[in-house]
């Protein structure tokens, strides 16, 4: 269990620090690349499609963090109405149909990963293996699902999320 807290703690930072470094990067990099174009005239042509594909990695290991923070869009209505017995079983059923949504995503955005793989595409100004930007779709959906299910077994030890 104690493995389990470290591992949970681990990652939790890892993703931080992903986030922090990639948001400060990419604005670093998209300021330097202004400066360059409009004074220097000399832009940094790969630039924009970096910060491209680095949102698009934001936005999945984001929506891990979101996830582990209970950040996802709600509507907050009806568990107001209901008991807290009836409200745990609509988030256990609420968090079950997130898991399953994280299983279908992760399955088909491998499958279609390992397709641009196959095929051996690259990006235009960078030439990076393509299939590197669209690994962020399985990797964000996993870490969501490892997210749903810490909340599904909090729930039924009863603490709150």
């Amino acid at each position: 269990m104690r493995f389990l807290r470290w591992l949970d703690n681990f990652s939790r930072i890892l993703e931080r620090n992903f986030l922090a470094g990639t948001i400060i990067f990419s604005s670093l990099l998209l300021f330097v690349n202004v400066v360059m174009r409009y004074i220097f005239l000399l832009p940094i042509y790969w630039a924009e499609e970096l910060s491209r594909y680095l949102m698009v990695w934001m936005i999945f290991i984001g929506a891990s963090q979101v996830t582990l923070q209970g950040g996802h869009i709600a509507v907050d209505i009806v568990p107001r109405l209901l008991s807290k017995r009836a409200n745990l079983t609509l988030a256990l059923v609420i968090n079950l149909i997130c898991i399953l949504f994280s299983i279908v995503l992760a399955y088909f955005s491998y499958k279609q990963m390992m397709r641009v793989k196959g095929a051996h595409q690259i990006s235009p100004a960078m030439e990076l293996p393509m299939w590197i930007a669209y690994l962020a779709i399985p990797l964000g959906a996993v870490l969501m699902l490892i997210r749903y299910i810490q909340q599904v077994i909090l729930r039924l030890r009863g603490k709150t999320i």
